[in-house]
């Protein structure tokens, strides 16, 4: 057997035993917005919408715009995302809003 194939099942069970601790690159949409019905904010691993905060599970990007998923299954895409802002749309409902940054 290759030194390589018989790394392999360490290196499956070492993938096994992390643990994905959410996204953390630093993303355009963190920050503070103000979106018209409400004022929503985001750091690279939460999204509160005013009242309450949801850890953000997975984030994806393209381009300008991403789509954040939550471990309730609830997805939001913040599309068109520059340093001023941001349409927010949900995925559920299909709302939309432009948003401005306010921090």
């Amino acid at each position: 057997m290759s030194p390589r194939l018989a790394a392999l099942p360490l290196c499956l069970a070492l993938a096994a035993c992390t643990q994905d601790s959410g996204p953390s690159e630093p993303y355009a949409f963190v920050g503070a917005w103000d979106c018209g019905v409400q004022s929503f904010s985001f750091t690279n691993t939460t999204y509160t919408n005013g009242t309450d905060t949801y850890p953000i599970r997975t984030v994806s990007r393209d381009g300008r715009n991403y789509t954040l998923r939550f471990s309730n299954g609830y997805v939001i895409t913040l599309a068109a995302v520059t340093d001023t802002g941001l349409t927010w749309v949900s995925g559920q409902t299909g709302d939309q809003f432009n948003c401005r940054r306010v921090k």
